[in-house]
Formats: C-alpha cells, structure tokens, sequence
C-alpha cells in the first residue's frame, strides 16, 4: 500500500504485522473484547486497513464514517452502533471530539491515524497502541464466522436516518472470493504493466462498503499494489496513474464521466491503464463508449449494496462490449429475483423498464 502523495509505504508484512501489533494493543490498554465497536472517521489513509484489520484480529467490529458528516451525524452512528472508541486524522479532530463528549466516549479514546500527531497529547496515534507484555500474552480473539460481525457499515436506505448494515466474517470473506473467480481470473496471465502485478488506484472512500471491499480488502487479498488518494482529484488521480503505472480502478459514473471529457486526460501517460470498473449507480452507454473512445480503454460494471458485501453481478473485461450498459451476470454461489415495485416476480421474458416501473432486484442470497 502506496501513499500516492507522500509516497510512505506498507508492504504485506508490515499491514500484517502492524495490524497485530495495534490488535494487541487495543486488548491490552483498554481490555478491547469480542463485539466491541471501532469507529473510523477519516478520509482515506494506507494506515486505515491497519487499524481496521487490528481491531477485527482482536474481535471487534469497524464501523466507518463519512468525513464529512457534522457533528450530529456523527454522533448518531456512534451512538446507534456503540461505538467504544473512534480513529480519525488531525484536521476531523474537533468534530470528532464534539462528537465523542455528545455520547459519553472518553477522549482519551480517540486515536489518530496519518502523519500528524496531536502535540498536546491528548490523543494518541495509532503506533503508539501496543502490548506491552510478553509475545505471546494475547493471540488473536476466536470468532464464530457465520454469526460475529466484521463490520457494522451506515447506509442511508430510502427513508428515515442511516440503517446500520451488520457484515459477518462470512459474508465479507465469501464476498470477497465470489469477485475474485471473477475479477482474480482476468489479471493472472499478465502480471501488471511492468510485470510486478496488478496496481490499483483507491479512490473510493474507504468507508464505503465498496471501496471497503473492493479496493482494501481485495488488494490485500489478491497481492494486488494499492495506490491510495485521500479523496479522489482528477489532477491527482492522473498523476498516479502516469506515475505508478496504474492498470485499473473502481470509481462511479462521475469519475468515468472524467476520463471522458477532463482536458487534462491528455496531458498524461495513461497508457497502463487496461479497465475501468464503474459501480455505485448506472452507468450508460454514452460514458462507457466516451472513454473508449478516447483512450480505447474498457469500462464495465457491476452492481451490489451493502446488504451484499457488496457485489451481486459483474462484468467480464471481454464482455464489456458485447452487454454495454450490463451490470453483468450474478456472481457466483448466489440467487436473485427481478421483481416488479409491487414485489411481485416479473415473467420470464417480461420487459422491465427500470426508469419508468422501478423494478427491483431483491431476494439476493449467499
């Protein structure tokens, strides 16, 4: 994991490593147990998967934020999941704090995360959580996979406030390898731009479920090199790209948009990029044949939510084409139903039209 502005790194063993690390640190300061609640609230960093995979390794639950949010969003995610302490960076500081003294968290539970520190000492950075016992005084909490939660993800839903998604260790797991029969297949017999593997650039915010799962977790899974932006710039985003040689990316039909119409498109050496993958909501055939068009570099799409892990359908790099406007074939080991606004299951061969009818996909099961 590759910081794109101040190029600090990680590699596999030091996220493994230092995730532990900060595990046993949060059991042994604050007698952290199974179920208890980490919250994030910060931008994207290459130290978030640290301390996300160190709470899960000490049995707790992640529960990410939105930056943005005041502090009375804040406030109610923390409260609503039961938050028992929360990351963020240095410039979130006095909202975080607002937001902890509004539900009852001690502000010596605050932890920072990023290259700054807090000079007056009040909250400590991550690095600093740590065992101070022997090596093998605390060993990684036992979890049932199916039953204990990994994550507690915040989705606005349809109506009311934000509904906590609660994610089990199974489902994130099983997700991850159902995009990676799919997704895994197509990068094996090429081995990135400069034949060191596949590089990944994370614009996605980090406490979406899909940059979550699609840009953290599957990199660290499938050896893939992450190149993270704090928050996506198109100015930025090309110069990584030029710079770290990128061969894709997950972004939204925004950012596809960009590379479409941006006139600094031209200005840069985008020529490792081979696929751009588009989620979050529909794309239509006029971005994906824009950006074609003018770099000759495939889009495709896939389609999830939360209550999945997030990804249900996608896209085969060959197929991009042949089923433009697709969000793909269901992934596998899962079951779907189209049903109409009414819940009522459309007939096969029946025409939907989504825009007028709002049909559905419900009924997903893993």
């Amino acid at each position: 994991m590759t910081c794109s502005e101040t190029g600090r790194t990680y590699s596999w063993a030091d996220l493994r490593s230092a995730s532990i690390e900060f595990g046993k640190g949060l059991r042994a300061l604050w007698k952290w147990k199974k179920g208890d609640v980490l919250a994030l609230y910060t931008p994207n960093s290459i130290d978030t998967p640290i301390v996300t995979l160190g709470a899960i390794w000490a049995g707790g639950i992640v529960s990410p934020a939105n930056p943005l949010y005041t502090v009375e969003e804040l406030s109610f995610q923390l409260k609503d999941s039961g938050a028992k302490a929360i990351v963020t960076q240095k410039p979130y500081l006095k909202i975080a704090v607002e937001a902890a003294h509004k539900v009852g968290i001690p502000e010596n539970r605050i932890i920072l995360i990023g290259s700054s520190q807090d000079i007056s000492r009040r909250h400590r950075h991550f690095t600093s959580i740590q065992s101070t016992g022997y090596t093998g005084q605390y060993a990684k909490t036992p979890i049932r996979p199916k039953e204990d939660l990994a994550f507690l993800v915040y989705s606005s839903g349809t109506t009311g406030l934000p509904k906590g998604v609660c994610l089990t260790h199974h489902n994130i797991v099983a997700n991850i390898l159902q995009a990676e029969y799919v997704e895994g297949s197509q990068w094996a017999p090429h081995g990135g731009y400069d034949g060191k593997g596949e590089k990944q650039l994370g614009v996605l915010p980090f406490f979406h479920i899909y940059g979550l799962t699609c840009v953290v977790l599957s990199s660290v899974y499938s050896g893939w090199q992450l190149v993270v932006l704090e928050r996506f710039d198109m100015e930025k985003a090309l110069q990584a790209i030029q710079n770290y040689r990128i061969t894709f990316m997950y972004i939204p039909p925004p950012v596809v948009l960009a590379f479409g119409k941006h006139p600094s498109v031209d200005k840069y050496d985008l020529s490792s990029l081979k696929v751009l993958h588009s989620g979050a909501a529909p794309l239509t055939k006029e971005l994906t044949e824009g950006v074609w068009n003018r770099l000759k570099v495939p889009v495709k799409q896939g389609y999830g939510l939360s209550e999945t892990s997030p990804v249900s359908h996608c896209q085969r790099v060959y197929e991009w084409a042949k089923f433009m406007g697709s969000v793909g074939k269901l992934l596998p080991n899962m079951e779907a139903m189209i049903v109409d606004e009414n819940g009522k299951e459309v007939s096969d061969g029946e025409v939907c039209l989504y825009c007028s009818n709002k049909s559905l996909l419900v009924g997903l099961t893993v």
